[in-house]
């Protein structure tokens, strides 16, 4: 767990230094509301932030927690465990998209998973993800809207039921975004 505390600060410090990166290079810093059906952790709902450094091809570093809901899958010996409070999920992205004339934009890049949950132990892991979206509203103040896809596989281990389990999880599936953005 400490080694996950350790990456989040980390990656939090870069986090922060591209947001205000994004305020000097001429690009956007934006705040969402989120919606992912995350496969075997069913959807979940959450929250971001995102900077972007760029107009019309942009750079992307952003963050989003899910909160986790109930997961539930059986150990070998066919006994169901059921992860009641599910296993929250913060997502660091870091990408490219392309703004078409008509605000209309393609995107995607690499992401970064940390996952939290009192049940058992996991590794933050490498995923994918890929979005479209479509932003409007005035030249500074904008809303947005979007569609995202993201994949990652993690494993979950936990000493329960007498001994020591591990099972392999995999987080994938569509999700949208809805927010507002400030261009500089």
């Amino acid at each position: 767990m400490k080694s996950n505390a350790l990456k989040m600060f980390c990656v939090w410090v870069v986090f922060s230094v591209f947001i205000v990166t994004s305020a000097h290079a001429g690009g956007s810093i934006q705040a969402m509301g989120s919606w992912w059906d995350s496969g075997e952790s069913e959807s979940s709902f959450g929250f971001g932030l995102r900077g972007s450094i760029g107009s019309s091809f942009a750079l992307d570093l952003g963050w989003t927690y899910y909160a986790g809901d109930d997961i539930s899958f059986d150990l070998p010996n066919d006994q169901e465990v059921v992860i009641s409070d599910g296993i929250d999920t913060h997502v660091f992205d870091l990408g490219a998209r392309y703004t078409f004339p008509i605000e209309l934009y393609l995107g995607g890049g690499a992401s970064y998973f940390v996952f939290d949950s009192d049940a058992g132990s996991t590794d933050g892991n490498w995923g994918l993800y890929g979005l479209v979206g479509w932003s409007f509203g005035g030249e500074h103040i904008r809303g947005f809207i979007e569609g995202v896809y993201r994949y990652t596989e993690t494993t979950i281990e936990f000493d329960g039921v007498g001994r020591h389990s591990e099972h392999d999880l995999t987080y994938d599936g569509f999700g949208a975004n809805i927010g507002i953005m400030y261009r500089f």
